[in-house]
């Protein structure tokens, strides 16, 4: 993995953007967590942080009474640019410093990229500036506590459930955390149940011999071996691209058959700060 002359990371390697080849289950794992965020953003103002090349930003859009992105990666967000035009503005920022006023948003965003930030307490502290008492803050992330975890180069830290409901709710906000995509298929039976443990066992084998591909164009190679034919992802996401997952509420504590958690914040108004 390479750098930009600028000492940023180069994300746009491992980022899915325009073009990128993806399995169903990837497609589903994208389409979700945006068909969630636009039903919270109805009528709001809306922030998405680290929007990587903006996939998501036209689902959104429309739901939202206004909605403004950004990224640290002066390439992804060339290619927002040249989708979105004047339709979205499109910001170069560093989610530690977010360039807005205090309470300019209703809903912020941030969507499996806190693990590439090296002061997650200073990007959720920024969150918790420009939103608004009430607002909502929305992070997606894969889960790290499932067993056959596989870092994402260039990634920094990796936050379990827990440790956002502990971040979260020492900020001032009420949290709550829900699992998708089940990492056995055990919900399912016969065939499937089984091809999703052989799977999950494939994975940590590479993992452990170190042999997952690094970048996102070997990995799609690797995906092709096991799901076969993939699909690319078009420059915004359309309505209905993929099924919508299934979210399970979970407790606090250890979160081992989930592959992705969604964390939900709400900014407390008035009260105790309670955290479940």
């Amino acid at each position: 993995m390479t750098a930009s002359r600028t000492g940023i990371p180069k994300f746009e390697e491992v980022t899915e953007t325009t073009g990128t080849p993806v399995s169903a289950e990837g497609a589903s794992m994208m389409y979700t967590r945006y068909h969630v965020a636009a039903e919270l953003a109805r009528g709001k103002r809306v922030l998405e942080v680290a929007c990587g090349s903006g996939q998501g930003l036209g689902l959104v859009g429309r739901a939202a009474a206004q909605v403004v992105a950004g990224d640290v990666s002066r390439a992804l967000l060339g290619r927002a640019h040249v989708h979105y035009g004047v339709r979205i503005p499109c910001v170069r920022f560093r989610a530690e410093a977010l360039p807005f006023a205090g309470g300019a948003f209703d809903l912020v965003l941030l969507f499996e990229a806190s693990y590439y930030m090296t002061d997650l307490g200073g990007v959720l502290g920024e969150i918790a500036r420009v939103l608004a008492h009430g607002g909502t803050a929305l992070l997606v992330n894969a889960n790290p506590e499932r067993p056959d975890f596989i870092k994402s180069p260039h990634s920094v830290d990796y936050h379990s459930a827990d440790d956002f409901r502990r971040a979260l709710g020492g900020r001032g906000f009420r949290v709550s955390v829900e699992g998708a995509f089940p990492v056995d298929a055990s919900a399912g039976a016969g065939r499937s149940r089984w091809l999703g443990r052989g799977l999950s066992f494939t994975r940590r084998v590479l993992e452990g011999l170190h042999l997952v591909p690094r970048t996102l164009q070997g990995r799609a190679r690797l995906k092709r071996l096991v799901y076969g034919k993939l699909r690319a992802l078009p420059p915004e996401l359309p309505e209905d691209f993929a099924p919508v997952a299934p979210r399970t509420p979970l407790p606090p504590g250890p979160v081992r058959s989930y592959k992705v958690i969604y964390v939900t914040a709400h900014k407390f108004v008035g009260g105790e700060v309670t955290t479940r």
